[in-house]
């Protein structure tokens, strides 16, 4: 039989959305495959029956494109606000971001011992120098994009001056001892100079790194609904006179969808992430802009339809047609799949595959929101979600763009503040960045920024260290899951700890910046803010952080979930009441799991951090698990667990208007699995020594392999027999073959055995 649940026992109660609509339908013609199925692929680039489409091959260099730090970021959170614009409809986006601009100057100074060609490559237009004096490269004048110059052996200071018209002003230069990124420097005005940042994948002097850079796959229907006067036979479709069917992708992409068509009359087309969205004939209701119609003609056409987010595509057409050649060309980012998982439970591997399904889905040059709803990167969504992506795929340069947009603009002020807490998720990004790569050069470009940052909060904190949410600011938003509150407005107690975070994180990084009296500084403001944390949040009696305080100073004694989780995270929970906490309070909060909001990802890394790892996964099941039970291929920004079916696809009063693929809620599982299964934790004192905790729950086996800066550990667990491990040089891992066992400890790489106790 097969095992369709995970590895913990839980209540089922999975509702099939698909069947239920199909009854609904009287559908009589269908070919539906069961998610439970060993088979199911959830992810465009591990099918194989969808293509790569080939892209033309382009020039590259031994070196990369560099520009201002941040500034990649800022002119692609442009381009997804023009593109949100052209394809959604609903589309609210507070707060300042840090500006695109239009001119970077780039200056290295080198030694060379023999004369040396140097060639390089902008955006735009660049006045080169050499020791000050402007070059007439070309001899019809001093700006041009490419060049190359002869340099003479001896010293040189090379400054390149470039702008642009509506593109990153970017550089790449190629030439022995000019090539190498070190010793570059960057400004915006010449003035005040930064390290440049850069990306290998960025070395083709003809594609800027703000071009396009996804693959195109074509997606195949996977399966045909007749909805009325229609049939299907190897894919060709005849649509008799007010014909309707729905074509199923299984993939939730964004693309065009491309087909053939032949007959008379109108055919008209609609687009959803699920049936009932795809149905739906209200134009009003539409989250994404409504597709034109198309007159036939007797001929054979192909018809490209404008790009979608979508799984569904409906047909229907006033008179009779032929449909063929049905395909989805989607955008998709190129990634490596680095962390792999596989067990002996189809239901928990499912729950693994969908989640990196829906977070490489939200990869489009950042880890987006819902792609079908406004396609934008938001702070909090961009860091919880590389929480999870820099191990499954390690796309530094997509976690940096969010980590930049999640950090304030440089001099910050109230004004630039839309929801209050955002900004205050950049430090846990950087630390993750810095834990992950194992280098600073992420802190350092944004040094400043970070400073002028946390500048800000010092000024407006109250005699208590608190921060206060008022209008012109949006308020305090930790997720959607709020029917216990905090409010908006006032002093809410999970984002003075988020604010307390910062500031300990802060001080890590002063340290390693070798800035001690910097980092005694921060430490204190920790310090003094978490008594006082403890001081006026702290409910002893319940066990349990209030909510806070309202806008006229009352308490807003509430208990929700928001303030305990960071408790746990910040340190500021008291251990010793973690029982009580998992037992008593979680289980008592009204609509706990009522709404399930983007915000679990920190949550899941609460549970395991409390050891509570089979609740972790009861949760999980109960409601990721649930989703997917009802033929769902990606995950979404909120779930309403056992509301309606149409309650569950209502978001902001609209019918529609959630999101059903959210790359944040694709984390949960990935956390689930790296730390919770393998048990894997690495220590932020010595960043190349790793715990494995390992924990098999109801498992009889799981193998695969975690990611890390020095390469691979591979895994291989097993409840019956002996277990191994492989590890890269350079590292150190500790591994607990039990809960009461001595860690082993292994300080070269190699295979070793172990068993589990």
């Amino acid at each position: 039989m097969k095992n369709n649940r995970l590895p913990y026992p839980f209540n089922p109660t999975g509702r099939r959305k698909m069947n239920r609509l199909l009854l609904c339908l009287g559908v009589w013609s269908c070919t539906f495959l069961p998610l439970t199925a060993q088979n199911t692929v959830f992810d465009p680039l591990l099918d194989a029956s969808c293509k790569i489409l080939p892209v033309e091959e382009a020039t590259s260099w031994n070196s990369s494109y560099m520009w201002y730090p941040g500034q990649l970021s800022a002119h692609l959170q442009r381009i997804q606000k023009e593109k949100s614009a052209e394809r959604c409809v609903n589309v609210g986006y507070p707060g300042n971001f840090t500006k695109d601009a239009y001119r970077t100057f780039f200056r290295k100074e080198l030694t060379l011992s023999e004369e040396t060609e140097i060639c390089w490559n902008t955006t735009g237009d660049v006045t080169f120098s050499i020791n000050g004096k402007k070059q007439n490269t070309t001899g019809k004048g001093q700006t041009v994009g490419t060049g190359t110059f002869k340099l003479m052996p001896g010293k040189h200071l090379l400054l390149f001056d470039v702008t642009t018209d509506k593109q990153l002003p970017a550089l790449i230069v190629k030439g022995e001892n000019a090539e190498n990124i070190e010793k570059w420097q960057v400004s915006l005005d010449g003035q005040h100079w930064n390290l440049p940042e850069t990306d290998a994948r960025y070395n083709k002097p003809g594609k800027s790194p703000d071009d396009e850079q996804e693959l195109t796959v074509s997606i195949p229907a996977k399966q045909f609904i007749i909805v009325r006067n229609a049939t299907h036979k190897n894919g060709i479709l005849e649509i008799g006179k007010n014909g309707c069917l729905l074509v199923d992708f299984h993939h939730l992409e964004v693309g065009s969808v491309i087909l053939q068509a032949s007959g008379s009359g109108r055919i008209s087309f609609s687009v959803g992430e699920s049936p009932e969205e795809a149905l739906n004939e209200d134009v009003g209701s539409f989250e994404q802009k409504a597709v034109k119609t198309y007159v036939l003609t007797d001929k054979i056409q192909e018809i490209r339809l404008p790009e979608r987010a979508l799984r569904y595509l409906k047909i229907s057409c006033d008179h009779p047609c032929t449909v063929a050649s049905i395909r989805c060309d989607a955008k998709v980012w190129p990634v490596e799949f680095r962390m792999q998982f596989e067990s002996d439970n189809e239901a928990l591997n499912n729950l693994w595959k969908a989640g990196i399904a829906t977070l490489h889905t939200s990869m489009h040059n950042f880890y987006l929101d819902g792609v079908k709803r406004d396609y934008l990167p938001w702070s909090m969504d961009a860091i919880i979600s590389a929480l999870g992506g820099d191990y499954v795929f390690g796309d530094r340069q997509v976690a940096r763009n969010g980590i930049s947009i999640a950090l304030m603009p440089f001099n910050p002020k109230i004004s630039d503040w839309g929801i209050v807490d955002y900004p205050l998720h950049a430090l846990i990004g950087l630390k993750q960045d810095y834990l992950h790569y194992g280098d600073l050069s992420t802190s350092l470009m944004f040094k400043d920024r970070i400073l002028q940052q946390l500048a800000l909060y010092e000024s407006i904190q109250d005699e208590n260290g608190f921060l206060a949410a008022a209008p012109p600011t949006t308020g305090f938003i930790p997720g959607w899951s709020r029917k216990m509150g905090p409010d908006d407005f006032g002093i809410a107690a999970y984002g003075q700890m988020m604010l307390y975070q910062n500031f300990k994180i802060a001080a890590y990084f002063a340290r390693l910046w070798k800035e001690h009296s910097l980092a005694r500084h921060y430490e204190r403001k920790a310090g003094q803010l978490g008594k006082n944390i403890i001081t006026y949040f702290w409910d002893n009696e319940r066990k349990a952080f209030i909510n806070g305080y309202r806008t006229d100073g009352s308490k807003d004694d509430r208990i929700s979930h928001h303030a305990q989780y960071w408790g746990v995270l910040t340190g500021l929970y008291p251990e010793e009441n973690y029982p009580y906490l998992f037992d008593k309070v979680i289980p008592s909060i009204p609509f706990y799991k009522e709404n399930i909001s983007y915000e679990k990802g920190y949550e899941c890394l609460a549970y395991i951090k409390a050891g509570r790892i089979k609740e972790m996964f009861a949760l999980l099941d109960d409601v990721w698990g649930d989703w997917l039970r009802q033929g769902n291929t990606r995950f979404p920004e909120n779930f309403s667990l056992n509301s309606p079916l149409e309650k569950q696809l209502t978001f902001y009063e609209r019918p529609f208007g959630l999101s059903l693929c959210h790359g944040a809620n694709g984390v949960p599982p990935i956390i689930a699995i790296l730390h919770g299964i393998y048990g894997f934790s690495q220590s932020d004192q010595q960043i190349s020594e790793y715990t494995l905790r390992p924990d098999l729950l109801e498992l009889n086996w799981a193998k695969g392999r975690i990611p890390v800066k020095e390469g691979y550990i591979n895994l291989n667990l097993t409840k019956q027999g002996n277990c191994s491990i492989e590890i890269p040089d350079n590292c150190i891992v500790r591994l607990y073959p039990g809960k009461q066992s001595k860690a082993i400890v292994w300080k070269k790489g190699g295979t070793y055995s172990f068993t589990i106790q």
